[in-house]
């Protein structure tokens, strides 16, 4: 068993594991560390510059202006006029009146009595501010600090306190509030979450919503209050904030926007928790999803797919805005930063296999390419061998190489134009996208002629000889495959033959090659014939058909198995050529014998893959009118019934066969597909059950009911009904008795030549067996 760390050991040998496994390491380091904070202000305040929002109206800001410390002639504003103006604002109708400010007042000072007055009236209606630092996390670094700046205690007994506590962040590119602040009063809530009604002690800070326009804020003079001269429907049912906004106070820089008085950043944080609590995702969301994308697009090429690029902009940059109009915030910086470091990285190594697998004189991916798959395919594997590589590029004074190359490379994409072709030296590799391998030897047949017309290389015709290695290993990975297609291209060089095969089945797949090869030679020279199994009719004893079997006698390997060479002719698609000669030779006989007075029908087998075929018809109408046999003396006999699939063309083409006159026979009936179903949609007229139910049936009782039931079955369906396999008398009486119509078997005669099966039409020894 491998061990955790042997595992991570290799994975770390791997470079496109190193460079996940260090980005997300830089981007955890960017998280944890806030590293990346400043940026991420910058893209916040960019995104809100984005929307645009108005205050609601709810909060009024009553300004210490310029004009109001002209008019009272002082720097500061006593507890008397404080006082003056609660009750003023509560005659208005002001719910709560908050003071954005400290109130280091003494009980001793100016007015202080007048306003504890106002207090006492007003219980728990005016609020306080009390200074002090934050933390990241909104809590008072020191208490002391607080303490000192906490209002006196006979101001505060009827007052309460809100805290104006706000962070920094680095280069004041943005400020977090705290939703509440220790202070030696206890905990108090922060300016904005009370004029926001939350009472939610959070122990977090939140970022105000800045696409808040502070200017929307209705804002009136402390000295127009004072004097009376505002309209009280300004205040009515509202809560109303008295904060410094004269020229002299503390200004705050909005996030890419103005300087404005701070106590508006507050009124914008209220009003950013009246629409509700901001919720801040962090880091982590963003990170794990671009990580997750990273981990599985860091192979090569995969980073700078289109469907990738999209995800990453998705989830930093449409996410982000979309969040905002909810108040949730994500921060995307950690995740931004890994993924272009992984992107640039892989990028960058992608470069570098690029070079490493390009041949740097043709400008062809090199073999070094196919060596760096490690996936099977399933293609078969071509591997080119020019013999006089070396000897055409030394026989030119300039460089070469290359155009000898594309030119080799342009004749092999004449049959396939989507090929990659690899090179190297003289050799040139490609995965064939033919799927049969005679096929593919047909395409090098045919590429073998094209290049022996010569190739001109720099304005010089040159003779270009080369032999081909295939692999058909499919199951095999590239890399491991393309050592096998070149050896067999070197072997074919050696053997002075085109091409030579490689296959892990013994030479089973050559032998099948071999016979494909020199079928159409065979059928020429007459190694294939026709051998006719005669039918018998049951009820007259007579012989009334035969049906057409293709034979084949090897000069050196003697008889071939029909199933043999016929199954390989179907799956190498070359049924063609065989059934055109069956059933031209075939059509022949039974011509000979209506015309001498005979009533003989001749079977011909029918490949399942032929009915596809819209050439068929012409072929047997073809056939029937050069030696003048009627139409209803041909049976075509469907076998391979378990590829007959039941489309409209394969329907359309029999039903074409039989308008024309010729019969169709459902041939192994019983086994494989060929069953009741076939009865049913196909427009046969004859039925032949398969010799597995009759080569037993004289002696196993339940072949016998499966035969008698098909009989009976078929003729109920107006179907002749034809028995295969008879080979005894006993045999041959049940199906007498059982009303088949026809036999067929080595009891009524075997395959035999087309000579000797006329003699059996007239010998009385056949008849008398039956």
């Amino acid at each position: 068993m491998i061990s955790p760390i042997s595992r991570l050991r290799a994975a770390w040998q791997n470079r496109r594991s190193r460079i996940v496994l260090s980005a997300l390491l830089l981007g955890a380091f960017c998280g944890v560390l806030d590293v990346t904070m400043p940026l991420e202000d910058l893209f916040i305040a960019a995104r809100t510059k984005l929307r645009y929002e108005k205050a609601d109206g709810s909060i009024v800001v009553v300004k210490l202006d310029d004009r109001t410390l002209d008019a009272l002639h002082d720097n500061d504003v006593s507890p008397g006029l404080d006082a003056k103006l609660i009750e003023n604002l509560m005659q208005a109708g002001a719910t709560e009146v908050y003071f954005g400010r400290s109130y280091p007042f003494s009980p001793t000072a100016v007015g202080a009595e007048k306003f504890s007055t106002v207090l006492r009236k007003y219980p728990n209606r005016v609020f306080l501010g009390v200074t002090g630092k934050s933390d990241r996390r909104g809590i008072n670094n020191s208490s002391s600090t607080a303490r000192d700046t906490l209002p006196a205690r006979e101001l505060r007994e009827n007052a309460r306190l809100v805290s104006l506590a706000a962070l920094n962040h680095p280069l004041n590119l943005s400020i977090s509030i705290p939703f509440w602040s220790h202070s030696v009063a206890g905990p108090i809530p922060s300016f904005a979450s009370a004029m926001a009604d939350r009472s939610v002690e959070e122990s977090e800070t939140f970022r105000p919503d800045f696409a808040i326009d502070y200017a929307t804020v209705p804002s009136v003079s402390y000295i127009d209050v004072l004097n009376g001269k505002t309209d009280a429907e300004q205040f009515a049912g509202r809560k109303v904030v008295v904060g410094w906004t004269s020229s002299v106070t503390q200004y705050r820089p909005l996030p890419l926007g103005d300087f404005v008085p701070a106590v508006y950043f507050h009124v914008i944080a209220a009003q950013t928790l009246k629409a509700g609590i901001p919720l801040d995702l962090g880091w982590v969301p963003a990170y794990l999803l671009v990580a997750s994308m990273i981990v599985t697009g860091v192979g090569r090429g995969h980073s700078f797919k289109p469907v990738r690029l999209i995800g990453h902009g998705a989830v930093l940059i449409a996410a982000p805005l979309i969040l905002d109009h909810s108040l949730i915030e994500i921060e995307v910086l950690p995740a931004a930063v890994m993924a272009i470091y992984a992107t640039f990285r892989a990028r960058t190594l992608d470069k570098v296999k690029d070079a490493s697998e390009t041949n740097a004189a043709s400008g062809l991916p090199s073999l070094q390419a196919l060596r760096s798959h490690h996936a099977p395919t399933s293609g078969l594997l071509v591997a080119l061998k020019i013999r006089n590589y070396s000897g055409i590029i030394r026989s030119f004074t300039n460089s070469v190489e290359a155009e000898l190359a594309n030119e080799v490379q342009r004749r092999i994409r004449i049959s396939e134009p989507d090929v990659t072709v690899y090179h190297e030296g003289g050799m040139f590799v490609w995965v064939s996208n033919l799927g049969d391998i005679v096929d593919v030897f047909e395409n090098l047949e045919g590429l073998h002629r094209i290049v022996q017309n010569g190739i001109v290389i720099a304005g010089t015709e040159v003779d270009v000889g080369f032999n081909c290695g295939i692999d058909s290993e499919r199951q095999n990975i590239l890399s491991s495959r393309l050592a096998n297609a070149m050896q067999s291209a070197e072997e074919a060089v050696s053997s002075d033959e085109l091409v030579c095969h490689h296959d892990g089945k013994d030479g089973e797949v050559q032998w099948e090659i071999s016979l494909l090869t020199s079928l159409d030679r065979a059928i020429d020279n007459g190694e294939v014939w026709v051998a006719f199994q005669p039918k018998l009719d049951l009820s007259t004893n007579r012989l009334v058909g035969a049906e057409a079997l293709a034979r084949w006698s090897h000069p050196e390997r003697g008889p071939i198995s029909p199933d043999k060479f016929i199954s390989i002719a179907e799956e190498y698609h070359r049924i063609e050529r065989i059934t055109r000669f069956v059933l031209d030779t075939a059509i022949r006989g039974a011509a000979s014998l209506v015309r001498a007075g005979h009533e003989f029908s001749i079977s011909v087998n029918i490949s399942a893959q032929l009915l596809r075929n819209p050439r068929l018809p012409k072929m047997i109408s073809e056939a029937l009118a050069v030696h003048d046999l009627p139409t209803e003396y041909l049976i075509l006999e469907v076998t391979e019934t378990d590829r007959l699939d039941k489309s409209k063309n394969t329907i359309n083409m029999m039903k074409e066969l039989v308008e024309s006159g010729v019969r169709i026979s459902i041939d192994d009936f019983g086994t494989g597909n060929a069953t009741i179903d076939y009865l049913r949609y196909l427009p046969a007229s004859e039925v032949k059950i398969d010799k597995l139910f009759i080569r037993e049936i004289d002696t196993n009782l339940d072949d016998q009911r499966l035969v008698q039931s098909i009989i009976e079955m078929a003729h109920s369906l107006g179907r002749q009904v034809v028995a295969e396999g008879v080979e005894t008398a006993g045999a041959l009486r049940l199906l007498k008795q059982y009303r088949c119509d026809q036999a067929q078997g080595y009891y009524v005669c075997r395959p035999v030549p087309f000579l000797d099966m006329v003699e059996q039409l007239t010998a009385p020894r056949l008849r008398a067996n039956g």
